[in-house]
């Protein structure tokens, strides 16, 4: 089929027959179910199947002419190169530098020459000529009209993406799965409100409804399902969801043990079948009761999985939590604002607090991001002596300013660094030390960490997660499914948290990852980003003036 009449179709009515180059997918009938928008996204190198230009006038003349919607372009051009740099356009550079000058000191004369690149959230080193081979045997296949080797050639991510796109974008006439197949999927939010909660069940939802299953959602977490708050999800209800930040299902942090029997009976209720909790360390310690209450529960001996989502980043084991980036670019937002002011006055100092729980991920990663010459963290505590230091660091820092010409600088201060050293104690001692040399203020960010519209980053990885979470989910369901039904038992594996480890998507079982947990301090026992603290403090020259 043309593209243009996939394109069509797709739009406006379901049909059938692809093109060589296309994904064989059923079209999905967005306007017959409601869908009064559509947005086409046209490259500027976009091509066909015969490697002809696809322009957007051209996209317009189609949908105008055929369909006779109003069409408008919007030509983004050099607009997508400016505004405000995010926080991980601050934060990867910075480590890439970092990589990269490491690469140059330790090279030697048979050492290559090195891309610097990134794999999910790992730094990597690769072979200039091999980066450069491979970039040009995509360009080849592409030529060669090979678009299944063009997909394999680039990261697995973008693969990836398309597909969850397809998957998320397109409402079947018949589902995919056979009756005896589908199953009766809860979804659920815990904990605080977390930028892609909305983003990962939009995801799930649409995922759900292509293959004939069932999406149940249960709101207001478990107080909520005690309560039989629990509504069938539309394709069309979840449209907009993508851009909403917080939780349309509503959450909070209450634990199953609340009432287990009770969960237990409602499962049974609902028939639910499989359950997929979206939230923090609240909702990896409600799978953890689930797990574990299988010993006396049947209800539970089903698929269940956690998706982490959080601005404090505070689960173990993985590098990346739904909401931490939305977070992150909140602070460096408010930074941004305060570092201007601060400068503005020539000798300011700001002591800006930060959300986060015990966790001081969004503490050291917004220092690394914002260029605050201190941070204090729950990690690392606060005392006397380092205090001393901090003090003693800021009056050699001004006083070797030229006169008039100071910086506004910040200190980042975790909310749970220290009950005594509080950010008003913190704030008031560098007023008085700073004496004639520095000011000092305070700005608690609070809430606002929570807010806004998820980041694209967030939105993204929610689909690719959320939508590996729906197969974990049919995989161990079909595992269940084999086994004789009245001795039926869901093995430790199918409780799970999927996680991103270094350059990976794992699925670590909860039992597995409670041996990796800090459960007093609702943490990890180690993080990736630690490390971070000694790069910010070198980023403003503090080991030259020790």
């Amino acid at each position: 089929m043309p593209w243009e009449d996939e394109m069509c179709a797709a739009i406006h009515h379901v049909s059938s027959g692809f093109g060589p180059c296309h994904n064989a997918y059923p079209l999905n009938q967005h306007r017959q179910v409601g869908k009064r928008k559509t947005i086409v996204i046209v490259a500027e190198g976009a091509i066909d199947c015969e490697l002809k230009p696809i322009k957007a006038e051209y996209v317009k003349e189609v949908l105008t002419e055929r369909l006779g919607l109003d069409t408008r372009v919007t030509t983004l051009g050099h607009t997508q190169r400016g505004g405000r740099p995010c926080a991980w356009d601050r934060i990867l550079p910075t480590l890439q530098g970092v990589e990269a000058i490491s690469a140059l000191l330790e090279a030697n004369p048979e050492t290559p020459s090195y891309m610097i690149g990134v794999q999910e959230n790992k730094i990597t080193r690769v072979p200039l000529m091999e980066a450069v081979e491979m970039t040009q045997a995509v360009a080849q296949a592409v030529k060669d009209k090979d678009f299944e080797k063009a997909m394999s050639l680039k990261d697995p991510e973008f693969a990836e993406s398309l597909d969850g796109f397809i998957a998320t974008s397109v409402l079947v006439e018949e589902p995919i799965l056979p009756k005896e197949k589908r199953l009766r999927i809860a979804i659920m939010h815990m904990g605080a409100p977390a930028g892609g909660m909305n983003a990962a069940t939009r995801a799930a939802v649409r995922y759900c409804l292509r293959q004939g299953h069932t999406p149940l959602a249960i709101q207001n977490g478990f107080l909520g399902l005690l309560d039989d708050n629990i509504i069938e999800l539309s394709w069309l209800g979840v449209d907009s969801w993508n851009a909403r930040g917080g939780s349309e299902l509503g959450t909070n942090r209450t634990l199953p043990s609340i009432d287990l029997g009770a969960v237990a009976a409602t499962f049974q209720k609902f028939n639910i079948n499989a359950l997929m909790m979206i939230g923090g360390f609240e909702a990896f310690n409600a799978l953890l009761i689930l797990e574990e209450g299988r010993k006396y529960y049947p209800a539970f001996h089903i698929p269940m999985v956690h998706l982490p989502a959080t601005i404090s980043n505070n689960v173990p084991m993985t590098e990346f939590s739904l909401g931490s980036d939305t977070s992150l670019n909140a602070l460096v937002d408010a930074c941004d604002a305060i570092k201007q002011s601060a400068s503005a006055s020539r000798n300011r100092v700001f002591v800006v607090e930060t959300q986060g729980g015990k966790c001081g991920y969004i503490a050291t990663m917004g220092a690394l991001a914002t260029g605050a010459c201190i941070v204090y963290t729950p990690e690392s505590g606060m005392n006397l002596d380092m205090l001393r230091r901090d003090v003693k660091f800021l009056k050699t820092r001004y006083s070797l300013d030229e006169k008039g010409k100071s910086e506004g600088r910040l200190v980042i201060r975790n909310e749970a660094a220290s009950s005594v050293y509080t950010t008003e104690v913190l704030t008031n001692m560098l007023k008085e030390e700073g004496a004639s040399l520095f000011d000092a203020r305070s700005a608690s960010l609070g809430h606002t960490l929570q807010g806004g519209i998820p980041s694209p980053i967030d939105r993204a990885r929610a689909v690719r997660l959320s939508l590996k979470c729906m197969a974990f989910i049919e995989r161990h369901h079909a595992l269940l499914e084999a086994q004789p039904a009245k001795t039926r038992q869901a093995s430790g594996d199918s409780a799970a948290v999927i996680t991103i480890q270094s350059s990976s998507i794992e699925w670590v079982p909860v039992q597995e990852m409670l041996k990796h947990a800090d459960m007093k301090n609702r943490r990890g026992k180690h993080s990736w980003w630690e490390g971070a603290t000694e790069l910010v403090e070198a980023l403003v020259g503090r080991p030259s003036l020790k």
